[in-house]
């Protein structure tokens, strides 16, 4: 919370802390940079910010500037979509060429032996099989 706001901190009469203080120069200087205040009006106020016992007194420094405008939160940002498994995709297409081979060469294809071999071991650690655990 950097912006100073009388309404947070209770009724006019409840006196301020060093925090509070602190807070409301922060506040001017805010207003100083917008240029909202001039130097010698910056000077002055924030003076009597750190001079101030109550929250009244705080607030008479903020009358004449706007307040500050509720800050909305953030809509979350879209869930990042999981990335396409390349794998299953690349062992299909070379189950694919293998029959394709097969059935025009009448030659069989050994190539497709490690692909299966592979397919069932990352099928095994991805938890298709519930006796697997993994530590």
């Amino acid at each position: 919370m950097t912006d100073f706001s009388p309404a947070v901190f209770g009724p006019p009469a409840l006196r301020v802390g060093t925090a509070e203080r602190e807070q409301a120069a922060e506040s001017l200087g805010k207003h100083f940079t917008a240029g909202r205040l001039d130097v010698d009006e910056y000077d002055d106020r924030v003076a009597r910010a750190y001079a101030a016992k109550t929250t009244a007194d705080l607030s008479a420094l903020f009358t004449d500037l706007p307040q500050p405008t509720p800050i909305r939160p953030a809509a979350p940002p879209p869930a990042p979509r999981p990335p396409r498994a390349f794998v299953p995709v690349a062992l299909i297409s070379m189950l694919i060429l293998a029959v394709v081979l097969a059935a025009t060469t009448h030659i069989f294809p050994f190539f497709i032996f490690p692909l299966f071999f592979f397919l069932f071991v990352r099928s095994r650690r991805r938890g298709f099989n519930p006796g697997y655990r993994r530590y």
